[in-house]
């Protein structure tokens, strides 16, 4: 079966990528991109000649390159017995000195002791070590001598880590076939490498123009900022067991759920939780008629709630399923609500002096949030006007590595958003699910995968700089909050996620400084 071989860092090609930023950046930071995380970014777009031949040095190692299409190029490398004669002498030198043969004491390039230059006879070596033992070494160093040339003639455009060896190891080994294991003749494998694409734009990136929906105005920024207020006010407030009367809106419940498919039966993954926490006056449940199917259950009650599962739902195979949700209510508390006093003011928002500057502090904050709705919103309208004009093949290694990012991110939010425990969790990071998500999202992952190429190519096209000072600023940025959240990182990989980030935020300020926007008002709004 195809393998990978190792290879050293010079010889590594680049890899494109979603030029956006890690999850912790991405909670606090607007990005024109869905997923957290890619490969590197796509730097530069080439044509791919069907047919290649490039020789190392005269008698050496042989290329030829064919292009196979998706963004797909097959290497054919010849390795001539001089080369391979190379390759058997370095291991027959390597064995003798490292293998400590009774009767030698071969040192390379000679010892102290008489005869420490003086190599064995290559049939005692290669009997010392075992004739397949030595044919694989054989083999390894011909690879590591010639897949830098033949990943030459792709350096400018393969994707890093995309290569394979397509070729059978135990097939090439059967080149180090003669007398002692010496080369028998020439040895010929195939690598298989993804490429970037070659890019064809359908319309004008200059003159794109883009409608809009904003998130919200005045009215739906008060209203939400009110809802906050309340939400933060209940947080304040004190629990009181519940016995004697069943569930009432704006109690906080404990309970066991779990959901089948109304259709088939069959149990619907990722739901099943146990001892599930939730304010049925505060929430904002993703399951629209689930609290109202809940009121007047009682201390360990069992009942069934019809739901349609939303369409925006993580995992597209569930959305609009008609599930039967069962519900087992455990504990049930009373929230006690303290009265809105200036006394609890900072408590509801930081700094704030009085209830009324906790409202209006509550309420800048929504405005700036939506704010960045809209910019958000915005950006992703021309990133995708944007891509809807770029015709390019995908290489498949990336949209595989874009949507598993996606469905990492999407179980973040999910655990972040509403509390879902480690188990659960867990479960939908099966392989399983995971393989779900790749089929059943491939248009999305695949759209944004089209939107990181469009956006690179837009940026090389157009010159775009980036600043010695401002490429400094931003990976402080990005250093000091990975820091501020207490996580973990790459030195390498964080400049180099700073790099792709700014140039992201660059291809954007482009855009919108080149583009039509119309901004339309919030749905329901006259």
């Amino acid at each position: 079966p195809p393998h990978r071989h190792r290879r050293t860092d010079p010889f590594h090609t680049r890899k494109m990528a979603s030029a956006v930023t890690s999850s912790a950046r991405a909670a606090i930071t607007s990005r024109p991109f869905a997923p957290k995380r890619g490969a590197k970014p796509l730097r530069a777009v080439r044509s791919v000649h069907p047919t290649v031949t490039v020789a190392a040095a005269a008698d050496e190692v042989t290329v030829k390159q064919h292009d196979l299409g998706d963004c797909k190029v097959r290497l054919e490398v010849a390795v001539p017995v001089s080369v391979q004669n190379e390759a058997y002498q370095a291991c027959l030198e390597g064995f003798a000195e490292k293998c400590q043969i009774p009767g030698f004491n071969y040192k390379k390039g000679g010892g102290r002791k008489k005869g420490d230059a003086k190599l064995p006879p290559a049939s005692v070596i290669v009997n010392f070590v075992g004739a397949k033992e030595f044919a694989s070494a054989c083999v390894e160093e011909v690879l590591q001598m010639s897949i830098p040339v033949a990943m030459e003639t792709v350096a400018a455009t393969a994707l890093q880590d995309s290569e394979r060896i397509e070729t059978a190891f135990d097939d090439l080994k059967k080149a180090f076939g003669d007398n002692d294991c010496a080369p028998i003749g020439d040895l010929t494998y195939s690598i298989g490498v993804e490429v970037v694409p070659t890019i064809k734009w359908t319309g004008d990136y200059r003159k794109l123009k883009v409608t809009v929906q904003s998130p919200g105005d005045d009215v739906t920024d008060a209203a939400e900022a009110e809802s906050i207020f309340n939400a933060a006010l209940r947080n304040l407030g004190t629990m009181r067991v519940v016995a004697d009367r069943g569930l009432e809106v704006g109690d906080q419940v404990v309970m066991d759920l779990s959901a089948v498919n109304k259709a088939t039966g069959e149990e619907i993954e990722g739901i099943k939780q146990e001892k599930f926490n939730l304010d049925t006056g505060a929430a904002r449940l993703n399951l629209p008629g689930l609290v109202d199917g809940i009121v007047g259950m009682k201390t360990g009650e069992t009942r069934e709630v019809p739901i349609t599962m939303p369409d925006d739902w993580p995992q597209a195979f569930i959305r609009g399923v008609e599930a039967t949700f069962t519900i087992t209510l455990r504990e049930l508390f009373q929230n006690d609500v303290p009265a809105p006093t200036d006394d609890i003011a900072s408590k509801i928002y930081p700094d704030a002096s009085t209830i009324d500057d906790a409202k209006a502090k509550i309420l800048e904050s929504q405005k700036a949030t939506t704010a960045a709705m809209l910019e958000q919103t915005t950006n992703e309208a021309l990133v995708d006007a944007l891509a809807a004009i770029c015709d390019a093949p995908l290489p498949a290694s990336i949209v595989e590595e874009t949507g598993r990012q996606m469905y990492s991110q999407k179980m973040l939010e999910m655990q972040v958003g509403s509390g879902m425990s480690m188990e659960v969790v867990n479960q939908l990071a099966s392989p399983e699910m995971v393989e779900k998500f790749l089929e059943t999202d491939r248009k999305e992952i695949e759209l944004v995968v089209r939107r990181t190429i469009a956006c690179e190519e837009l940026f090389r096209l157009e010159n775009i700089q980036v600043s010695e000072e401002e490429f400094k600023a931003e990976v402080v940025a990005a250093k000091e909050e990975f820091e501020r959240y207490g996580t973990e990182y790459d030195v390498q990989r964080l400049v180099e996620q700073a790099g792709e980030a700014i140039e992201a935020r660059k291809s954007m300020e482009w855009l919108r400084a080149h583009a039509e926007v119309i901004v339309l008002p919030p749905a329901g709004t006259a």
